[in-house]
Formats: structure tokens, C-alpha cells, sequence
């Protein structure tokens, strides 16, 4: 529906040529991948006034392929609870120190092939301030913690959280948990972790890349119509030598495939993806008293300039003929039955109903109902 006649807009008519321009709405929506740049750049800008003026970690944490068919039947739950043993983790190595320390976590549930690869980014301060705000540092050099050690407390908590949910029947899966988590308790999990760095820049970037917004953006999709496959492009990492960047690679799928491959990527209903902690907590009390030198100035130049373009209200569109910036405006109402035409290949009803029309135009489609649509 993003950017199509089924949710309307406007039509620019140039003044001086006659020339019309139609710009049709945005959807807004969570998984999109063509609308709400702004709002990453929005979220990376409060982000930015969260972090602190200290060194930061980069750390990963990544459940086993095993347990991905649990985490797809239980999405909302199972993610919930992955994010959460994240910051379990990082309390618990920290506890000894008599500090707290601030995280950002944002829940990833794909790789650059879009395959299924449930993991959570997260920056984390190196250090924290105690109740009276003086700042401390690990007395671990490099790392909050050992990795041997960081791997088992958080398979701990996640393995203690699954067997919680399951003893209170709110698992569902179609063979036996408890195999499953004997299974995966004999193996090593892998928290992978970066040295400090006081400039997080490049991976404030990489979070921001995927928020309000789904796993994959247009420009690494190409359909082609006669050979009627999907051609993914992807970063190969299996093949990177050390210190290059990884090489490009082309994974080709039938398009039901591929949009099997997209929508499984999509997120339960309100679930949040990007959530802070401790010291990256506005309400969090240490925060409220640590030192005025460790705060991010939070004003940057895209606010500025958002203000200053509104209260001017700036006319953003040149007409490409004759140059003109006198423009007249019509609004589109929406067309409710685009979606419907477009998708099924025929003709809409003679008397269409709104709310038909409003169910169809907004519905999702499951794998199997897409085959069977397009068969």
C-alpha cells in the first residue's frame, strides 16, 4: 500500500507548464521498507542523547539454530525474553563491581540472506556509576567479563526463562521442550564482544539501518519477470578474509520464496525492538546524579533545520520543465480498491463496499494464501 493510490495523497500541478505531479502517502508502517527514513534519523539523533561520553562495547548475543522453531512459535514471548537475559547478563557480571551500567538493545531476526538468525545488538558503557553517580571502571581490562563466562550466565537465564514459560503452559511447540533444552545446554552459545571504543558513530548507523523498518531494503531485491525469480543481494561472510569486507553474493528464490523469506521477518503486534537499560534510562536515578561532562549534548543539526523549514515552510518541489516553484495543490483521496485490482488481476465489484475494501486493501497474507492468490 506504501506510496500507491490505495492510501491517496497529492497532485502537484506547476503553474507556469501545467505539469502534474503526483505524490501519493506514506504507510507508516514498522516493516516497510520504503518510508520513515526520517525516523531512523530521528531515533539515531535520540539515541545519540542517551549514550554517554564513555567508552562502549559492542556485544552480541546469539541464540542457537536449535532453538529457532521454539522462537518462531512463540514469537512475542521468546523474544521478550531473549532481550531481557541480555541485561540479565550484563547485571550479573557487573553486580560485584558496585555499578551500573547503561545498554541499548535492538533485536535482529535475520542475516544479510535473510535466512532466520535470531540475535540482539547491543552498546553497552564500559563501567558505571554507583548511588552517588562517581563513575567506575570493570577491573577486567578490555571486557566486563570473561567470554567463557558471559556465554554460560547468558545461557542460564535464557534456558531458566524457557523452562518458566513451559512449566506455566505458555509454550507451544510440536516436539518435547525439555529434549530440546537438554539439547542445547550441552553447547557453548556464542556473546561475541568488541573492545571500548569512545566512538560508537558506525554502530549507532548499523542499529538505526533496521529500525522502523524490516530486514531488507528494494535496492538488494530484483524480480525478473521471464525467468520469474528473485534475485537477493547479500553480503557473504562465509568467504570474508580478515581485515576486507565481505563479498557480495546473489541468492536466487521464487518469489513466494522470497516473500516467505520477508514476512517471517516481521515482528509481533506493539513488540518492541529497540529497548535501553540501566544508565540509558531517563528515569534510571544513578543517570540523574553522574556528572554533567558525561551527557550527550542531545540538539543536533537535522532538529534545527526541521524547525526552521517548517516555520518558514519552505516549498520543497521544482517543477522539471520549466523550473517554476508556483505549484497548486489537489488533494487524492484513497483508492480503495487499487489493492484489489492490482493484486487479483480483474476488475473491482460494480458496488464495491468500504469496509470490504478496507479489509482486503489492508490484509496480510500468509504463505500458503499468496500461492493460492497468485495461482
Amino acid at each position: 500500500m506504501c506510496k500507491t493510490p490505495a492510501l491517496g495523497g497529492v497532485v502537484m500541478r506547476c503553474k507556469g507548464c501545467g505539469t502534474k505531479y503526483y505524490i501519493y502517502k506514506s504507510c507508516g508502517h514498522s516493516h516497510c521498507m520504503l518510508c520513515q527514513s526520517i525516523k531512523r534519523e530521528q531515533w539515531m539523533d535520540k539515541l545519540h542523547g542517551r549514550l554517554l561520553r564513555v567508552p562502549y562495547i559492542h556485544t552480541t548475543f546469539t541464540i542457537p539454530h536449535q532453538l529457532n522453531g521454539l522462537f518462531r512459535a512463540n514469537t512475542k514471548l521468546l523474544y521478550s525474553l531473549l532481550m531481557r537475559s541480555c541485561w540479565m547478563t550484563i547485571r550479573e557480571v557487573t553486580k560485584t563491581s558496585g555499578f551500573l551500567p547503561g545498554m541499548t538493545a535492538v533485536l535482529h531476526t535475520f542475516g544479510s540472506d535473510m535466512k532466520y538468525h535470531v540475535h540482539v545488538h547491543t552498546l553497552i558503557t564500559y563501567g558505571g556509576a554507583d548511588a552517588m553517580g562517581r563513575w567506575h571502571y570493570p577491573t577486567t581490562k578490555h571486557k566486563l567479563a570473561s567470554f567463557r563466562r558471559m556465554c554460560a550466565i547468558f545461557k542460564k537465564h535464557i534456558l531458566e526463562g524457557i523452562r518458566k514459560l513451559y512449566n506455566n503452559g505458555q509454550l507451544a511447540y510440536h516436539t518435547s521442550i525439555e529434549e530440546l533444552v537438554n539439547d542445547v545446554s550441552k553447547t557453548r552459545w556464542v556473546v561475541h564482544s568488541t573492545r571500548p571504543t569512545m566512538d560508537t558513530t558506525v554502530i549507532q548507523s548499523y542499529l538505526a539501518r533496521y529500525i522502523n523498518r524490516t530486514a531488507i531494503s528494494p535496492s538488494r531485491l530484483t524480480y525478473l519477470p521471464q525467468q520469474k525469480e528473485v534475485h537477493l543481494l547479500y553480503n557473504d561472510y562465509k568467504h570474508q578474509e580478515s581485515g576486507k569486507p565481505a563479498p557480495k553474493a546473489v541468492k536466487i528464490l521464487q518469489p513466494l520464496d522470497a516473500i516467505n523469506q520477508i514476512m517471517q521477518h516481521v515482528l509481533p503486534p506493539f513488540f518492541n525492538k529497540s529497548r535501553h537499560y540501566g544508565l540509558h534510562q531517563y528515569t534510571t536515578k544513578q543517570r540523574q546524579v553522574i556528572s554533567q561532562s558525561l551527557h550527550n549534548n542531545t540538539s543536533t543539526i537535522r532538529t534545527v533545520f526541521e524547525i526552521l523549514r517548517h516555520l518558514l515552510k519552505l516549498e520543497p518541489f521544482v517543477c522539471t520543465e520549466c523550473g517554476s516553484f508556483d505549484f497548486d495543490k489537489e488533494t487524492l483521496n484513497p483508492d480503495y480498491i487499487y489493492l484489489h485490482t492490482i493484486l487479483q488481476n480483474k476488475s473491482p465489484p460494480a458496488t464495491p463496499h468500504l469496509h470490504d475494501e478496507l479489509k482486503t486493501a489492508t490484509q496480510v497474507y500468509s504463505y500458503d494464501q499468496n500461492k493460492a492468490l497468485l495461482n
